[in-house]
């Protein structure tokens, strides 16, 4: 009998003794992860931390508070109720104005405490569960411009020079939603930047360019260019689609990017107009994303020889089929008409980086010249250079053609700046390249440097009728 009372004692003791241990006890103190954890913070930075309990009690309170120059900023708290849910896990945002805090400059520590329900029979939770170490940097990068006025239009390009903290890690050109990378290194003093930069052809005269560079702690200045931009219209065309040019071309593009051809040739031209035109600049935007960091051209920009255009930069052009307007798009580049199977010259000294087929402008060659500047060569009959080649200006890369969306032999041309469009006719023009980007690449010593020299302007040609959309 007194054994039975043992075991069952003993049992009890055991279930009381599980439950107060479930109930109350945990094995070890709560644990804190900072997910997004960065070594240098600016004025506004974000945590996000999650703090987990190892037992069943969950919660109680949880702080986060930043030491720096020997005082505690407090920057989150809160109590969770004891009454409420068991919180075993909670996850944290926290944000603040560091600058208006008072925060100093300089090193710093995160803390994050936490308290549980628990009762810690072998050592508390308590404050200081995680600590950081980390530096506070609240002060933005400094530019000084060094380039005054630019002056341009829609669709063109210019080069401004500035001055650039050296904690910058990033710093672009923007114009509305596009950003132009600064290139540092080119000129002898390593502070001083510069970047080419557009104001792409669907924008208006209202843009507003601007430096914007942002350190590692994600402080950013912002210095608005002074930028005069003049205003355009571009040229208007209406151009005929019918079936014998559906029957020819839609069915080359759409299975030489591996796309179905639909019974309804309109409806695959649609898509070939809209969506294959839409990936053929993705891939320029990703093929021209990677440029020189110094100029590799000599001047001005090689033109065609013996070649006529056919269409100027910019046009906006509406698709009509049997009467009836069935697409519009804008048309950017050159396109230039001399022989059948003309040999294309490459505009200037560059690096190939791409030679294949590109969608809407059939068998391609892109050419790297630095600084983001590219050249384009569509519609070709057949390509003679491969990527990585280094090529010469005007020397032969391929022959004119009408493979992708062209209706007639021709050589579509575009000059790309980190994969936008701008207008040919100024890296045409042996007065803009000498007074908007080579007088602003001499201004200064530079450390690696080609000098764009002059060379004579393109040939004129006279004007050669050919239809193609």
């Amino acid at each position: 009998m007194n054994r039975l009372v043992l075991v069952v004692f003993a049992a009890l003791f055991a279930l009381v003794g599980a439950t107060i241990w479930w109930l109350k006890l945990e094995p070890g103190p709560p644990t804190a992860e900072v997910e997004n954890a960065k070594d240098v913070v600016g004025r506004n930075p974000v945590w996000d931390i999650v703090v987990r309990t190892q037992g069943h009690p969950g919660l109680r309170h949880i702080n986060v508070a930043l030491r720096a120059g020997g005082q505690v900023y407090p920057l989150f708290a809160e109590e969770l109720p004891p009454d409420g849910p068991r919180t075993t896990e909670r996850r944290v945002h926290v944000e603040s104005d560091l600058a208006a805090a008072g925060v100093p400059q300089g090193p710093a520590r995160l803390e994050i405490g936490a308290d549980t329900n628990a009762w810690h029979l072998f050592g508390g939770a308590g404050e200081g569960l995680v600590t950081r170490e980390l530096t506070v940097d609240t002060i933005p990068p400094r530019v000084d411009l060094l380039t005054t006025q630019h002056n341009m239009r829609l669709g063109g390009v210019s080069l401004a020079v500035f001055r650039l903290d050296p904690d910058a890690v990033d710093a672009h050109v923007v114009v509305g939603d596009y950003a132009f990378p600064v290139v540092r290194g080119y000129f002898t003093d390593p502070a001083v930047a510069l970047a080419l930069f557009a104001v792409p052809q669907n924008m208006t005269a209202t843009a507003r360019p601007l430096v914007r560079a942002v350190d590692a702690a994600g402080n950013t200045q912002e210095i608005a260019l002074p930028v005069l931009i003049k205003d355009r219209t571009f040229p208007e065309r209406q151009l005929q689609i019918d079936d014998a040019f559906l029957q020819r071309k839609v069915p080359e593009i759409l299975n030489a990017v591996h796309k179905p051809v639909p019974a309804d040739l309109k409806e695959g031209y649609l898509a070939v107009n809209r969506d294959v035109r839409r990936e053929s600049e993705e891939r320029l935007r990703a093929v021209t994303a990677q440029s020189a960091d110094h100029p590799l051209w000599t001047g001005v920009f090689h033109r065609q020889s013996n070649a006529a255009p056919m269409s100027a930069f910019a046009d906006r052009r509406s698709y009509l089929y049997k009467g009836e307007l069935i697409d519009k798009q804008t048309h950017l580049g050159y396109d230039l008409a001399s022989l059948q199977n003309a040999p294309v010259e490459a505009a200037q000294n560059g690096v190939v980086v791409f030679a294949d087929y590109l969608g809407i402008y059939g068998n391609t060659v892109v050419i790297d010249h630095g600084l983001g500047v590219f050249s384009l060569y569509g519609h070709l009959s057949s390509i003679g250079v491969k990527p990585g080649q280094e090529v010469k200006a005007a020397e032969v890369i391929g022959q004119t053609g009408e493979t992708g969306l062209a209706a007639g032999d021709h050589l579509h041309f575009s000059i790309l700046l980190r994969g936008v469009h701008v207008d040919p006719v100024e890296w045409w023009d042996p007065q803009w390249v000498r007074e908007h980007v080579a007088a602003r690449l001499n201004s200064l010593p530079a450390a690696q440097h080609v000098a764009a020299a002059d060379q004579p302007p393109p040939p004129n040609a006279v004007a050669h009728e050919q239809a193609q959309p």
